[in-house]
């Protein structure tokens, strides 16, 4: 198998056939100075174009798309750099690469590159003014290369759009060639009359009439040259990722839907592109982490182990999981992960450690397998904070909270669940001498908001929800995550 670190990648999607067999020859020949030669792949994969009638919407979506699926085949190939070797992909060039680590060689940047050292040249564009595309190419030229523009009279431009509508992209015979040239050998005589001294092709497509006009006088970029040596000689590094979390969902699906929520509103964001990249693996069928854990049954931990192993697939940074219970199983599944699992018990004792200080008694109200495992109190303990739990009978107002009939997971926030709750809250403050309450089961703040100065009984106490501890610990790590990276 080839290098895979070592190779320069074509896609042919949107280019011609001769200009990617151009372009790999050049490739090989392209002098090394003692450096290992790459290697060279070109794909063009099979493609459904839309109907002739299709809209311009349509049309140009589609065109984005079949370039999309080449450069991510490449990407899984893992290739150094993908050639994009067509002018009006500059259109959309940073919304293909904002898609991909894998750099993509901006083609009008290698001709910018090559003429670094020619400020005030008098470059004339080959092409229509008017498109869109003389703008990115343009674009591609800052802080490169200080040209001086140079386009075509009006009727000239006539001319090439005509060549745009006839004869670009097409199977021509040798008489339509023949007037393609003329067409272009018009256009070059109206560049030079207005004083260019090079002439940059607008499509790679014009480069199969390159040595025809240059044989009539006129100076064209060998845009194949260019474009070989930019892709052999600059350094190409993968780019930074953005940062991207993993969910692992539906235990239960409404305490999933909490958490990014509470992650949403914990983003300091203006605008959508402000937040960042998260992916949920939502899987309501995720066997029941307490019943496994106080009665047996099925066991959840393959099921929580696929899930993180789905995300880390979708290459996120950190995993956190909408469910209290279920990082009873942390310890067996986090040995084989790749990515960091964000600790809820962990992240909530911190925050309650320096918000409320290390004589704080935290009273628990969460499932009888949280409670049992000690997943809260066994690290309380480790950072000095006394940590108490409901005795049986008011446990099972937790419970009943939880899991009965008229209970969260039926659907439940008001009514007979929150009254048993705040019973459980109140046996802790009275007769444990609770001072902070965590609402240790992830579907629990749906009932109860968290609250510094929660009354009961006329006695202060914070209420502190573990699924905002962590989107807030979430949150602080995106931001230093983005901030380094530079990329959202």
């Amino acid at each position: 198998m080839s290098d895979l670190h070592n190779i320069i990648a074509i896609s042919g999607a949107i280019c011609p056939s001769f200009f990617v067999e151009k372009l790999t020859a050049a490739i090989h020949n392209e002098p090394t100075e003692g450096k290992e030669k790459p290697q060279v792949e070109s794909v063009r994969l099979k493609w459904e174009c839309p109907p002739a009638d299709a809209s311009k919407l349509v049309k140009e979506g589609d065109r984005k798309c079949r370039v999309y699926n080449e450069v991510q085949y490449f990407t899984d190939r893992g290739v150094k750099v993908v050639a994009l070797p067509n002018f009006q992909a500059l259109t959309f060039l940073s919304e293909l690469q904002v898609e991909f680590t894998t750099p993509i060689a901006n083609i009008g940047k290698a001709v910018a590159e090559s003429l670094k050292d020619k400020e005030g040249l008098k470059l004339g564009y080959l092409g229509l003014a008017s498109e869109p595309k003389f703008e990115a190419v343009k674009n591609s030229f800052e802080g490169i290369a200080k040209v001086e523009w140079v386009v075509a009279e009006e009727d000239a431009q006539k001319m090439l759009k005509e060549y745009e509508l006839k004869f670009f992209d097409k199977n021509l015979n040798a008489e339509q060639k023949e007037a393609a040239l003329s067409i272009l050998r018009n256009g070059c005589h109206s560049l030079q009359e207005k004083g260019a001294e090079l002439i940059l092709p607008s499509c790679t497509g014009q480069v199969e009439y390159a040595d025809a006009l240059n044989a009539a006088g006129f100076r064209l970029i060998d845009i194949v040259g260019v474009y070989a040596h930019y892709l052999c000689t600059k350094s190409w590094e993968q780019l930074p990722k953005p940062f991207k979390l993993g969910i692992v969902g539906g235990m239960g699906p409404a305490a999933t839907v909490d958490l990014y929520d509470k992650i949403t509103r914990a983003t300091p964001a203006k605008i959508d592109q402000d937040h960042f990249k998260v992916v949920i693996e939502q899987n309501p069928q995720i066997p029941d982490r307490t019943k496994y854990l106080l009665h047996g049954g099925i066991d959840p931990t393959l099921s929580l182990y696929s899930c993180c192993k789905k995300l880390e697939v979708d290459q996120v940074d950190a995993i956190v999981f909408p469910c209290n219970t279920a990082h009873a199983y942390i310890e067996t599944i986090v040995p084989h992960l790749d990515v960091p699992i964000i600790n809820m018990q962990r992240t909530t004792l911190e925050e309650i450690k320096k918000k409320f200080g290390e004589k704080a008694v935290i009273g628990l109200m969460a499932t009888d397998g949280t409670c049992e495992t000690g997943i809260y109190s066994k690290k309380a303990d480790e950072m000095g904070l006394k940590c108490v739990r409901p005795d049986p009978e008011y446990q099972k107002y937790v419970m009943e909270a939880i899991y009965g009939e008229k209970g969260v997971k039926a659907g439940y926030t008001t009514g007979i669940c929150r009254d048993q709750l705040l019973e459980a809250a109140k046996h802790l403050v009275k007769d444990k001498a609770a001072t902070v309450l965590i609402l240790g089961c992830t579907e629990l703040p749906l009932i109860l908001d968290e609250d510094d100065n929660f009354d009961i009984d006329g006695k202060k106490v914070a209420i502190v929800d573990p699924t905002s501890a962590v989107a807030r610990k979430v949150v602080t790590i995106a931001t230093l995550v983005t901030k380094e990276r530079g990329r959202k």
